[in-house]
């Protein structure tokens, strides 16, 4: 999904200067999002798949990253042509935050059911990437 959505970014903004600008910034905090997801693909793997393993990782790595990449597209000023594209990467990041939440929460509480909401906002995310994918691709077309 991130592949897509950095392959439409970098195509540009049909030449509009506040475009190219948000595109850039867009198409840096995505490739830091692929690197910190190529992270997580490293460190879990089929032998850390218990949350004994993977919250701290989470807690202490993974979350704060992601926190960082969530702030800073906050900061973002798209003009109007490229507000659903900062609507749907916030509601991205903010789903990827709470999913992470409820894994922390869930070590914390021995809840299990936290980790398959865990998972289930996970799913959601990737959801909400493909609409970013779609919400970029339009954009770029006005």
């Amino acid at each position: 999904m991130l592949i897509g959505v950095m392959a439409l970014a970098a195509c540009g903004a049909g030449g509009r200067s506040s475009n190219k600008g948000y595109l850039q910034e867009v198409q840096q905090v995505l490739q830091e999002l692929r690197a910190l997801d190529q992270q997580i693909a490293a460190q879990v793997t089929a032998d850390t798949l218990d949350s004994r393993s993977i919250v701290p990782l989470i807690r202490q790595q993974y979350r704060p990253a992601l926190a960082g990449l969530r702030q800073r597209v906050a900061g973002l000023k798209p003009d109007s042509a490229f507000a659903a594209v900062n609507q749907e990467l916030q509601r991205y990041l903010d789903l990827r935050l709470q999913a992470y939440d409820l894994a922390i929460q869930g070590e914390q509480e021995q809840r299990q059911e936290l980790f398959e909401q865990f998972s289930q906002l996970q799913v959601q995310a990737d959801g909400v990437g493909r609409n970013l994918e779609d919400a970029l691709r339009q954009a770029r077309h006005r």
